[in-house]
């Protein structure tokens, strides 16, 4: 694995949230001073090609932003500027896509790209495609900030790239906001509140409407595979096979190639894999320690020798983040436990031992306090 991005590194292109942020408060006629006061972000660099930005100067832009800002809209609209915004390989790919499956499968491999501060996970039940997201670089109190805003820009995507209304099912990992109807607006009606995590369900018929760009994409003879799988899509017995994550991908399992010599969607998938390459970061300390923790259950200090680190400073760069590694690896725990309890066969002893409990009873103990309900209530939360 790469290095890890802590709380000071710079690791998250300026040119993309930061620029359209700027720009939405010098149109609206904000103080656009104020909103860069105490980041140690200038205006000149912002443009600059290459120029990046740390999870601590963007939390503190943030700060600003949403402390001048007059509405509770902002990262609704800047979702909405996000696709417009964006350029090279990763909006090349995703105009190649054929249909939405392909769509946010570039989507889930590629968003370090544009947006860092998110992990994926993603596997597929009977009818439905589920994503579950996670925050990658930390950053918690701004999370409903950053659901928002990442959602909202997917939803718009879907839109421009379908014409279409996007639809589909979400859930919050927190309490109904006080602008409920931005989300009624931008996510639709079915939308649920005081989740365990964050889902995103999107029906498998869905997923194979056509991209209203397919036309000038490149054709595909149908007997090739056009399913695009990531490594573990399938439902398989193991988590850490299961949930597909970006460092757990291989490209050329991705893309198959095409029979044409044409071949734009490869070459622009190349080239989202080539920036990515080329980035110093490809995951946030918290997304590396989760992947790690699907994988099996480790003590804080044989974490920290896994990271070449004490364990003092594996607690101090957690801290930094707003964060705990008990709070990583129960979050871990739960997506397994849940990826488990879709799985009729899975009792709750069978599922206890996987996760390193004692018994079934510890295990539902801790299900109740991380969710507030038992584990059979989300029986079939992802089947």
């Amino acid at each position: 694995m790469r290095a890890l991005a802590t709380w000071q590194d710079k690791c998250i292109d300026s040119q993309l949230l930061v620029a359209s942020l700027v720009g939405l408060f010098k149109q609206r006629e904000l103080d656009g001073d104020k909103l860069l006061r105490g980041t140690g972000i200038f205006a000149a660099d912002i443009r600059k090609p290459d120029h990046l930005i740390s999870p601590k100067q963007l939390a503190r832009l943030l700060d600003n932003a949403l402390a001048q800002w007059p509405s509770g809209d902002l990262s609704f609209l800047l979702g909405q500027l996000w696709l417009p915004s964006q350029s090279g390989a990763l909006t090349a790919g995703l105009f190649c896509a054929r249909d939405l499956k392909e769509l946010t499968h570039f989507w889930h491999k590629y968003h370090w790209l544009t947006q860092p501060w998110l992990q994926t996970w993603r596997w597929q039940g009977e009818q439905e495609w589920h994503f579950l997201l996670s925050l990658d670089l930390g950053m918690q109190r701004h999370k409903q900030f950053f659901i928002e805003l990442s959602l909202s820009s997917l939803t718009a995507c879907c839109k421009q790239l379908l014409g279409q209304a996007w639809r589909g099912s979400i859930c919050f990992p927190y309490s109904a906001p006080d602008n409920l109807a931005h989300y009624y607006k931008y996510f639709g009606m079915d939308l649920r509140f005081d989740a365990p995590l964050c889902r995103i369900s999107m029906a498998k018929t869905l997923l194979r409407q056509p991209s209203l760009f397919a036309s000038q994409s490149l054709v595909y003879s149908q007997s090739d595979n056009v399913d695009t799988h990531c490594a573990g899509d399938a439902r398989l017995p193991s988590p850490s096979q299961t949930f597909t994550h970006l460092e757990a991908t291989s490209f050329d399992q991705d893309i198959q190639h095409p029979r044409s010599p044409l071949r734009p969607q490869l070459n622009m998938a190349k080239g989202a894999r080539q920036a990515l390459l080329a980035q110093e970061f490809r995951l946030g300390l918290a997304a590396g320690i989760r992947l790690k923790l699907m994988r099996r259950t480790l003590s804080l200090p044989e974490m920290a020798q896994l990271l070449e680190m004490s364990p003092a400073t594996l607690k101090r760069r957690l801290g930094e983040m707003g964060l705990t590694y008990g709070q990583l690896v129960d979050e871990s725990r739960l997506i397994r436990a849940l990826y488990y309890l879709a799985e009729p066969e899975q009792d709750a002893q069978s599922i206890a031992t996987s996760l390193s409990f004692s018994d079934a009873s510890n295990f539902r103990r801790s299900f109740k306090r991380w969710t507030g309900q038992l584990p059979g209530y989300f029986r079939y939360w992802l089947a």
